[in-house]
């Protein structure tokens, strides 16, 4: 009976196992990284221009828009390209999937900008954020204030740990950048990634799991499922092929994340995506082109 139940429960997940391309894996890791965590890019306000600084928590909204797209991309080929985003929320009862304790939890906001962009974030009040696990390379630290530039998309810079319980108010101040800013860039700024996640032990999974794309040789190149992703996008012929094979087991394998998920129990999660992640990256390896 009580396989039955878990037959019923991962068919009833309607995981795409036999995802071979990189739109099929780059849904299934939109599906991920709903399990723990929630997208914090809702009615995010902006403006255009460095002056008035808008860092501060009692900044001055008033010439501030609510973006119908917080990811619509400004600045192009405009020297000195510069925007604030801005936007404030409570803390839900839920992270995806997994309750926030009421006595409070470890969590993370983690962003990534089209260019350069520096991170203020306030709970209730107050300016918090470290540098503890930021995942992602040359990220510069002023106190609580994290900043970097030029990332690939899939570098989400965290500002974890910090100590959070359902119902506190966060309010997040990002200034993105175009970069170069002296003379403009043709791609400009945008906001691409904005979402608060749980943290603590699980991190040491998750950011693993999700990896990243190879950037001229960073902690996270090459690695996980955005790893994965990106080899599906850039192999072709036999090469493709031969990692499609490699990866179709690990991906199939991501049914027990899933259901580590529905159990409701943060650790069962962590402890899937690391072995799913070790899958992953063997995967990785193996299927990765012999130099000729």
């Amino acid at each position: 009976m009580r396989t039955i139940l878990l037959i019923t429960l991962i068919v009833s997940l309607n995981v795409p196992v036999r995802a071979q391309t990189e739109g099929e894996v780059a849904a299934l890791i939109n599906r991920l990284v709903d399990l723990d965590s929630i997208d914090a890019a809702k009615d995010v306000k902006f403006r255009e221009g460095l002056e008035p600084a808008l860092h501060a928590l009692d900044a001055d909204e008033s010439k501030m828009t609510v973006l119908k797209d917080p990811y619509e991309v400004f600045g192009k080929d405009k020297p000195g390209a510069a925007g604030w985003y801005r936007v404030s929320f409570t803390v839900p009862q839920k992270l995806g999937k997994f309750e926030v304790p009421k006595n409070g939890y470890n969590l993370g906001v983690e962003s990534n900008c089209l260019g350069a962009w520096e991170v203020y974030t306030y709970i209730n009040g107050k300016l918090t954020g470290t540098s503890m696990a930021a995942g992602v390379p040359r990220v510069v630290v002023h106190g609580t204030v994290l900043s970097t530039s030029n990332q690939p998309a899939t570098a989400w810079m965290s500002n974890a740990p910090l100590p959070c319980k359902p119902g506190d108010k966060l309010t997040v101040a990002i200034l993105a950048t175009a970069s170069p800013l002296g003379r403009g860039s043709p791609e400009g700024f945008a906001l691409r990634h904005l979402r608060l996640r749980f943290a603590l032990a699980h991190t040491g999974a998750r950011q693993p799991f999700f990896g990243g794309v190879k950037d001229g040789g960073g902690y996270h190149a090459g690695r996980g499922m955005h790893g994965a992703r990106e080899m599906l996008a850039t192999l072709k012929g036999d090469d493709l092929a031969i990692f499609q094979e490699k990866l179709q087991q690990p991906l199939a394998n991501l049914d027990k994340v899933f259901a580590a998920a529905e159990t409701g129990v943060l650790d069962h999660l962590t402890k899937a995506m690391a072995a799913a992640q070790k899958e992953i990256d063997a995967a990785i390896k193996e299927g990765t082109p012999k130099k000729k």
